[in-house]
């Protein structure tokens, strides 16, 4: 597999070009390091009401100078999923003792953190995705090890393909008269669909292997790309958005000690 192979085919389904905004400008050091910092941030949070308020900073600080509308459709199938989980927990979570007619109370708080932390770390996700080329990111996870590069490459590359098999799957079965207007049908569809998906990714995943193999992928270990520097992540015009991933951290990490001292 070449580079250019991998560049153009592989993850195109995931990154987004546009007319350049600030996360498409940044260099790719500087939105890993203020993922990173934003992404633990978010996991300290010491309450739920602080986590909401994280949340909903993580998704403003993504949307507003960066891919704007496309991001949120993104998001929308996770957003479902979220409500799922917090409707889950707060039907059958058993650690339910204060109820409000079917629905528990201690079910719909776990389960409202669960759904919370899911939507920051998938909007983090999507944004370093949709505002990276394919080249960068194979060029830098490969400036740690030459084999990071395809790893990180054939890993995110599965998920518009998943996505895609998932598409054609719902197709077929609906052509088949698989119906799913309840919620018992809705789960025995989803789990008809998903076993035909994971098999022709196990597939794939062995067909790929056998690829690289033919194609003598590991035989060349003294060769290596050539590769161009990368911009520094202190780079001049990007030093706010830093020191607020830095801040917010910080911030997070104070409180979480705090809750944990007075309690």
């Amino acid at each position: 597999m070449t580079q250019n192979d991998s560049e153009n085919g592989i993850m195109a389904g995931l990154y987004y070009e546009s007319a350049k905004n600030f996360w498409h400008c940044a260099p790719v050091k500087t939105k890993l390091f203020c993922s990173v910092l934003l992404l633990l941030g978010l996991i300290l949070s010491a309450n739920i009401s602080i986590l909401m308020v994280n949340t909903l900073f993580l998704l403003g600080l993504a949307v507003v100078p960066g891919p704007g509308i496309h991001l949120l459709k993104r998001l929308k199938p996770f957003v479902y999923f979220s409500l799922f989980i917090v409707l889950f927990h707060s039907l059958l979570n058993p650690a339910n003792t204060t109820t409000w007619g079917w629905l528990g109370w201690e079910g719909f708080l776990y389960g409202s953190t669960v759904a919370l932390r899911l939507v920051g770390i998938v909007s983090l996700a999507q944004l370093f995705l949709m505002t990276t080329p394919p080249g960068e990111v194979f060029r830098f996870f490969s400036s740690w090890h030459k084999d990071m590069g395809l790893i990180m490459l054939l890993l995110m590359g599965f998920l518009p393909v998943l996505k895609e098999e998932m598409t054609v799957t719902m197709q077929a079965q609906q052509t088949r008269g698989l119906h799913w207007q309840t919620l018992p049908e809705r789960l025995r569809a989803y789990l008809t669909m998903i076993i035909p998906v994971i098999i022709k990714a196990l597939y794939r995943a062995q067909g790929m292997a056998s690829l690289l193999l033919l194609r003598g992928y590991g035989e060349d270990q003294g060769t290596s790309i050539a590769q161009t520097p990368f911009a520094p992540a202190w780079s001049k015009g990007y030093y706010w958005i830093l020191f607020l991933s830095m801040g917010f951290f910080a911030a997070n990490l104070a409180l979480l000690i705090q809750f944990r001292l007075q309690y």
